[in-house]
């Protein structure tokens, strides 16, 4: 009986400092592992931001007469007087398709900006041009630019 008291005491107490260990190494592992979504970004064209308001209502469009410029994407700073572009960040491209609503990468690499008019080759009417983060830290949360007159 002795036996069997001590081997119980000892899976106990086995038990107890690994679940102690665990719950210390999620603070240290958390602690490491930088914040997602922790910077709010904005597509740019022409150095300026594109989108109309950059609230939950916000929409990125470019209009017919808008076909060739520079795209990219910043991260932004809020203040009393509005929303300011700050540092250009990584980004991707995709092209959703209008007719098959299928989204096909652009660019396979990061960039830093890209020609608008570039893109704009491999579009057909309807299409959209998608805007992708490459780095969780920031928000971009209009990502999809609506091209009135379409590709």
């Amino acid at each position: 009986m002795q036996r069997v008291h001590s081997f119980l005491c000892t899976l106990l107490f086995i038990a107890i400092s690994l679940s102690s260990a665990a719950q210390s190494l999620d603070f240290f592992i958390n602690a490491l592992v930088p914040p997602n979504y922790s910077e709010c970004a904005a597509i740019l064209y022409n150095g300026n931001m594109l989108v109309d308001e950059y609230s939950p209502k916000g929409k990125c469009k470019l209009e017919e007469k808008n076909r060739k410029g520079v795209l990219s994407v910043a991260t932004v700073k809020s203040s009393d007087e509005g929303t300011t572009p700050a540092k250009n960040i990584p980004f991707k491209v995709a092209i959703k398709n209008g007719r098959t609503n299928t989204i096909w990468m652009y660019s396979e690499k990061a960039l830093q900006e890209v020609q608008l008019e570039d893109i704009l080759k491999k579009c057909e009417p309807g299409d959209r041009i998608i805007l992708m983060t490459v780095d969780q830290r920031y928000s971009l949360p209009h990502p999809e630019i609506e091209l009135n007159w379409g590709c």
